[in-house]
C-alpha cells in the first residue's frame, strides 16, 4: 500500500497533462497540481512547519485548499480541517486543542492565538520549486478532523496515511472509479465527505469539478453538462433539492452519469425510488460510516432494491459486527451496537485517553449506532444510544443547544430532540421543548432563533419550539 500523496505524485508523473481539478473557469492539470503542492510544501517549510506539526485549513474549498492540504502531507505535517463558518468560540476552542504551527483562512488577518492567519489564496501564486521530499510513513498522522461526540464536545479524530489510503482504495473498489472519470463535487472540502472524494478521484486519475453546494441547482446541471461528467456526489439534503425539479433536473443525464455516491445522513425511501426512476442505468451508491471509519458499508439502490431500508453491506476489507452490552457478537436479527474494523479505522482520539479507551478496542471502533444484521448480511440501523440529531449530515448534540437556550433569561429548562424535517430536505431538524423562567412569559420563536444563531452554527438552530409546564424526568433527574 502507498500513501495518497505518493499515489498523487505518481499520477502527476505519468499523466502531467491530464486535468485534475476544475473550479469555475480554472483548470489545473495533474502536473500543475503537483508543482503547486511542492511549492506549497516549501512555503510551509519556510514558515517553520516541520514533520508532525499541525497545519490548520479553515478556508473555502478550491484548488488552493487542495494545494495546502496535500502540501501538508508531503511535508509530513498534519492537516487540521474544520468548518470556517463555525462560531468564533468554537473555532478558538479547536485551535487551542490542535495547537497548529500555521493556519490558512479565507483572508490574511491577525489572530490572538495564532499570531497570523495566512490567506489560502497565497498558495495560488507561489513560484515553482524543484525540491524532493521523502514520503511520509503510512503510520504517520495525516489528518486531525474534529467531529461532535456524544457529549457535545468535539472529538479530534486521528487519521494516519494508512487510514486514508485504505479508505480511498476500498471506496474506489466499490464505486469503480477509474481514469477518465469526471466527477462533480458540490461539497465543501472542509467536510470529510468532500475531502474523501478529492482523495478518491485523484488517486484514480479522474477529474474533480468543484461546485459551491446545492444552493443553485443550475450550476450543478451546467457543470454536469459542460464537463461531460460521469459521476456526481452529495448529501441527501442536496439531492432533495435536485429531485424537486423532477425529470427536467437529473433526467437529461440518465445516459451520461455512470455513478452517484450519497452519504453523511439518512435518505428518505421516497427519494431513493425517485432517483432509481430518473436514473435507471446509473449506479446509485449510498454509504454508511463515520469520520473514525470512513464509508464502511455501501448499498447500491438498483442491485439491492429489495433492501433499500438498509445501509447495505461492509465494503471490501471492512468488518462490521453488532455486539450486545457484554461485547458478545449478536446473532442475525438481534439488535446491538455497531462496531467496525479495518485498515481505514482510526485508533484513537487526539489527546483524549478516556474517550479513546471507551471507543476503540484492538483495531475496532464503537460507532454508538444501534442496528441488526439480517441473515443475508444487510445492516439495519435503529438510531443511536445517544440523542444526536442528524441535520443534513451535520451532527447536533442536544445538550449543546439546550445549554445555549437556558442562558436566555426567559428559559429555565430546555430539552432538544430530533424531528423529521417537514420540508423533507435535511432528514432531521432540532425541536426544542422549553420551560419558562419565573416571572417570564414565552418569547417569540424568532427571538430564540436569533439567540441560538449568535453562538452556534445555523444548522443547530431549532426549527420548532414548544413551551411546556415541566420536562419529564426520571427519579434520578435524567430526561425521559
Amino acid at each position: 500500500m502507498q500513501s495518497v500523496i505518493e499515489a498523487l505524485g505518481q499520477r502527476a508523473a505519468r499523466h502531467p497533462e491530464r486535468t485534475a481539478l476544475i473550479s469555475g473557469n480554472q483548470r489545473v492539470s495533474y502536473g500543475e497540481l503537483w508543482s503547486r503542492v511542492v511549492a506549497a510544501a516549501c512555503y510551509l517549510s519556510d514558515c517553520g512547519v516541520r514533520a508532525g506539526d499541525r497545519v490548520l485549513l479553515v478556508a473555502p474549498g478550491g484548488p488552493a485548499f487542495a494545494y495546502g492540504y496535500f502540501a501538508t502531507h508531503l511535508l509530513g505535517a498534519v492537516a487540521v480541517v474544520f468548518d470556517p463558518h463555525a462560531p468564533t468560540q468554537r473555532r478558538d476552542e479547536l485551535i487551542a486543542r490542535a495547537t497548529p504551527r500555521l493556519a490558512f483562512g479565507a483572508k490574511a488577518e491577525p489572530h490572538a492565538a495564532l499570531g497570523q492567519v495566512h490567506a489560502i489564496a497565497e498558495l495560488d501564486s507561489l513560484l515553482p520549486r524543484e525540491v524532493a521530499f521523502d514520503a511520509p510513513s503510512l503510520d504517520d498522522l495525516a489528518d486531525l478532523l474534529f467531529t461532535t461526540g456524544t457529549t457535545g464536545r468535539p472529538k479530534g479524530v486521528r487519521l494516519t496515511h494508512r487510514n486514508l489510503a485504505a479508505a480511498a482504495h476500498h471506496i474506489n473498489a466499490v464505486i469503480g472509479n477509474r481514469e477518465g472519470d469526471v466527477e462533480v463535487v458540490p461539497l465543501p472540502l472542509y467536510h470529510s465527505f468532500g475531502l474523501g472524494r478529492l482523495r478518491c478521484s485523484l488517486i484514480a486519475g479522474a477529474t474533480v469539478v468543484l461546485v459551491e453546494g446545492f444552493r443553485l441547482p443550475g450550476e450543478i446541471f451546467t457543470a454536469l453538462d459542460r464537463h461531460a461528467a460521469t459521476g456526481l456526489v452529495g448529501v441527501p439534503a442536496g439531492f432533495a433539492v435536485l429531485l424537486r425539479l423532477g425529470e427536467r433536473g437529473l433526467g437529461p443525464f440518465a445516459d451520461r452519469l455512470r455513478y452517484i455516491e450519497i452519504g453523511s445522513a439518512p435518505m428518505p425511501l421516497e427519494h431513493k425510488r425517485m432517483l432509481m426512476k430518473l436514473l435507471p442505468r446509473t449506479s446509485l451508491f449510498m454509504h454508511y460510516g463515520l469520520t473514525e471509519a470512513s464509508r464502511s458499508a455501501f448499498i447500491e439502490f438498483h442491485r439491492d432494491s429489495a433492501h433499500l431500508e438498509t445501509v447495505g453491506k461492509p465494503a471490501p476489507g471492512v468488518q462490521i459486527e453488532v455486539r450486545d452490552d457484554s461485547g458478545k457478537v449478536c446473532g442475525a436479527g438481534v439488535r446491538g451496537v455497531v462496531w467496525i474494523s479495518g485498515p481505514h479505522v482510526s485508533s484513537a482520539y487526539w489527546n483524549d485517553a478516556a474517550t479513546s479507551a471507551a471507543s476503540f478496542d484492538n483495531g475496532w471502533v464503537c460507532t454508538g449506532d444501534v442496528a441488526h444484521i439480517d441473515g443475508a448480511g444487510f445492516i439495519y440501523l435503529h438510531g443511536r444510544y445517544d440523542d444526536m440529531v442528524n441535520v443534513g449530515g451535520a451532527k447536533v448534540a442536544p445538550d449543546e443547544v439546550e445549554r445555549v437556550l437556558t442562558e436566555h433569561p426567559a428559559v429555565s429548562e430546555a430539552a432538544c430532540v430530533g424531528m423529521p424535517d417537514p420540508r423533507g430536505i435535511a432528514g432531521q431538524v432540532v425541536r426544542a421543548f422549553l420551560v419558562s423562567a419565573a416571572d417570564h412569559v414565552s418569547v417569540p420563536d424568532a427571538e430564540l432563533s436569533r439567540w441560538v444563531a449568535q453562538q452556534l452554527e445555523p444548522y443547530k438552530v431549532p426549527a420548532h419550539y414548544e413551551w411546556v409546564s415541566a420536562l419529564p424526568r426520571t427519579a434520578s433527574g435524567k430526561l425521559i
